[in-house]
């Protein structure tokens, strides 16, 4: 199990992380499902890095969203707390919204990190390849776009245990309200433009049954990125890091050298 800590950044935002594990620094960023104390992919991880995983402004207090009004605060705020861990990332990994704002980051501050990890990074968007629109789906259709693995989601949302259906619906539609505000009519806020600052080598992950972001995605990220490889999972989805949760710590500890 992963440690609930939080960590006092010099503007005084209090982030809530959680740690674990021993070894380089991994620092993860997760997506439009939180991440959580047991989360199993981070367990997995920790027997060989020591890992540091925030929780995303706005999922844990809505009103942590107020102190981050453009993309640019984001990736700044997060190179804040980068910084605040005072030791070498040497990897940042980021899955869907959170592969986004690692990408910001890495972005904003090119030497932050070793090494960049995007799997299913939201961010570019093009008309003739949309992104899925969470914000507008009924609940019950969101999980069917985010999941090709049916029993992998019933263990992931089983895990988080909320103490009622009530209680799921409502932290969901924060969750959802947190990342709407970098993603919402559309999530392009400039990325492509910056991608080309990105120094550290950098893997992207997609999976090729993703019903969010399109895996034709993979090649146009790669495509404005100078030191990128593409890696493909033939049989999953957008939350490809919990459907094959073995297939990507192995793919996380060799890209990182470990």
């Amino acid at each position: 199990m992963l440690a609930a800590e939080t960590i006092l950044l010099p503007n005084g935002y209090k982030w809530p992380v959680f740690v674990g594990g021993a070894g380089p620094l991994l620092v993860w960023l997760h997506g439009v499902r939180r991440v959580d104390a047991g989360d199993p992919l981070l367990e997995a991880l920790a027997r060989r890095f020591r890992i540091v995983a925030p929780l995303a402004p706005g999922f844990a207090e809505a009103a942590d969203l107020d102190a981050f009004d453009t993309i640019h605060d984001i990736a700044f705020g997060y190179d804040d707390l980068l910084l605040a861990l005072r030791e070498p990332v040497a990897l940042l990994a980021g899955h869907s919204t959170g592969a986004m704002f690692a990408a910001e980051a890495a972005a904003h501050a090119p030497d932050r990190a070793d090494r960049l990890a995007l799997i299913a990074p939201i961010g570019l968007w093009s008309e003739a390849h949309p992104v899925a629109d969470l914000f507008i789906a009924p609940g019950a259709e969101i999980d069917r776009l985010l999941w090709r693995d049916e029993a992998a989601a019933d263990r992931f949302n089983a895990r988080q245990q909320p103490a009622s259906d009530a209680d799921a619906l409502i932290g969901s539609a924060r969750d959802l309200r947190a990342a709407a505000k970098f993603l919402w009519p559309i999530p392009d806020r400039g990325l492509r433009k910056r991608l080309r600052r990105i120094r550290a080598p950098t893997m992207i992950v997609f999976g090729l049954k993703d019903k969010v972001v399109p895996p034709h995605y993979a090649d146009e990220f790669a495509r404005e990125m100078p030191k990128a490889k593409i890696v493909r999972m033939e049989e999953a989805g957008h939350m490809a890091p919990y459907e094959q949760i073995e297939e990507t710590a192995a793919l996380l500890l060799r890209f990182a050298g470990r």
